[in-house]
């Protein structure tokens, strides 16, 4: 069995005359890439340590498939060795790397707008879907209803509380739903709810008990002694 032999890389090497990964050969670009993945997990160590990255292993010294992660050491002098903890192959030995865009670890976030040269004056949006209406049909799938926005906006148009919603959704449900995914729903559908029931003018209403801030695992206020998602938590009011 002969052991894969470390690759020795000088950075400067693998870039274009402008310091930039090529785009061409795609094989040369993929290996760029994955160096400048080593320099930016092992760049910031000091002398002497090393972590774990999340860069998979490509092979084992008998040349099978490795399901290891790659990880980066500092060597007393600075050079980047990558090698998989797992089948124990080094991949690269890395020097000469100072100079590089990620010799300090991740590069700082940069502003989209003053890139594409837009107005700043121009409010910004926040980025994600676009609209109430998306979010609501993701979170309808997350809790496996084949409900539409429109169709739960119909619901909510006829019904006296929240609770009637609610429970006609989880109903129509064909398995219970994960208590994450309705942690996620609830929230969008309350304001939902509250956008399209508002409060009448000088009518103060308490905030509908679905509201509430009590954890589904936690013990309900209600002083029942179940767990919330078990007594009160599609209530409009506490038992």
């Amino acid at each position: 069995m002969v052991e894969p032999k470390v690759t020795v890389v000088n950075p400067a090497h693998w870039l274009d005359e402008r310091g930039e990964i090529p785009l061409a050969p795609a094989a040369l670009r993929a290996r760029a890439l994955r160096v400048a993945q080593c320099i930016e997990y092992g760049g910031p160590l000091a002398r002497g340590h090393w972590r774990e990255t999340l860069i998979p292993c490509r092979r084992r010294p008998s040349g099978e498939a490795c399901s290891g992660l790659l990880g980066v050491l500092k060597q007393s002098d600075d050079a980047i060795l990558a090698f998989c903890a797992v089948c124990k192959a080094d991949e690269y030995l890395i020097y000469e790397w100072e100079e590089t865009l990620w010799a300090e670890g991740p590069m700082e976030p940069l502003d989209v707008a003053a890139m594409s040269g837009a107005d700043e004056r121009e409010p910004r949006r926040a980025p994600g879907p676009e609209s109430r209406d998306e979010l609501l049909a993701r979170t309808l799938k997350l809790l496996g209803s084949s409900l539409t926005p429109a169709e739960v906006k119909r619901m909510i148009a006829v019904a006296r509380a929240p609770s009637e919603v609610i429970h006609a959704i989880v109903g129509s449900l064909p398995a219970p739903p994960a208590i994450a995914s309705l942690e996620r729903f609830m929230p969008l559908f309350m304001d939902l709810w509250n956008d399209m029931q508002p409060t009448p003018p000088g009518l103060a209403l308490e905030p509908p008990r679905i509201r509430t801030k009590v954890g589904a695992n936690q013990p309900c206020p209600c002083g029942s002694g179940k767990k919330f998602k078990r007594c009160c938590m599609f209530s409009d009011t506490v038992h």
